[in-house]
């Protein structure tokens, strides 16, 4: 791997880091083992780990990173912003410090596919999910092929990694600051929004990365947060992102989507049901009935009108 000297830094790698001291080293490692013959960086903004994660980068990685160790815990997001305009690279890709890479030319494919198609503004592929506690991997199905800010809004959720986009971070954080509001630890509403906004994406049909699923009792955002936690959070990032671009983009759709997938996992027992309806807003209460009511009169197909582009989209 061609680490940065004193040429200009291609691509940035941006890993966020929490707890991660089992899996930290399987993450780096498949970073460093990545074959590409232009110039990167490593930057990891350890957020306050109270476990090993940071002796562990010092005396394993240290002369191969940027090491970022955090006085306090500030949250996913704004530990991942920050990497964000520390990064020199024309290209920056994000990871997370429990996920590794399943292929070695990662970066070198992803970073020829921006150079060679430059009307494009970010690229990413399929990816695996490893289920910790039965030792299993299981290909997560989703769209490849191009994707747009319509392809996301009318699917209530995300198809892939974030994978390699364009470094505007900088140039772009008058507007941009509000990635590292709303939800602390969840950045996926925001981030995915922002990038799409920007320009569209490709999503390469090969598995190249692998999320971890570990189990409840360890550290990641979706062991360590309950289903009511996670509609809190994308509560406070609609509003975040129904603010910044609720002239442009129709987001209630997708939002409503999230809640009512959400609403099906709390529906197996009464009293998780009438816990995930006390937790909605009025309104979001009345819309997500709707909603239902909506589905169960139409065979259970999104609203017709909910994939017409015009709809989502208000303006170009």
């Amino acid at each position: 791997m061609n680490q940065c000297g004193k040429e200009q830094i291609i691509l940035s790698v941006c890993i966020v880091t929490y707890n991660h001291e089992k899996y930290i080293k399987q993450c780096i490692d498949s970073i460093l083992q990545q074959k590409v013959e232009f110039p990167i960086e490593i930057l990891i903004g350890n957020d306050c780990s109270t476990d090993n994660t940071a002796c562990i980068l010092a005396e394993e990685y240290g002369n191969n990173v940027v090491l970022i160790n955090r006085d306090k815990n500030i949250g996913l997001c704004a530990n991942m912003y920050d990497l964000f305009l520390r990064a020199k690279g024309k290209y920056v890709y994000l990871f997370s410090g429990d996920d590794f890479l399943y292929k070695n030319y990662v970066f070198s494919r992803q970073v020829e596919f921006l150079e060679k198609n430059p009307e494009y503004f970010s690229v990413s592929a399929r990816n695996l999910i490893y289920k910790q506690r039965i030792n299993s991997y299981q290909d997560a199905s989703g769209s490849v092929g191009e994707y747009s800010v319509y392809n996301y809004l009318l699917g209530g959720g995300v198809p892939s990694v974030i994978g390699t986009m364009k470094n505007v971070f900088v140039q772009d954080k008058e507007f941009n600051a509000f990635l590292k509001e709303g939800a602390r630890n969840n950045e996926e509403m925001k981030l995915w929004l922002y990038t799409l906004d920007k320009g569209k994406k490709y999503i390469i049909d090969e598995p190249m990365s692998v999320y971890r699923a570990v189990t409840e009792y360890e550290d990641n955002y979706n062991s360590t947060h309950t289903i009511i936690d996670k509609v809190h959070d994308y509560a406070m990032d609609y509003r975040v992102v129904n603010r910044i671009y609720g002239n442009k983009y129709n987001v209630r759709p997708y939002y409503l989507q999230l809640l009512n997938r959400y609403c099906v996992y709390m529906s197996y027992s009464m009293k998780d049901i009438v816990s995930f309806y006390k937790n909605l807003s009025i309104k979001d209460t009345i819309s997500l009935v709707m909603y239902k009511m909506y589905l169960k009169t139409h065979g259970y197909e999104n609203p017709l009108k909910w994939i017409k582009e015009d709809y989502l989209i208000k303006s170009s």
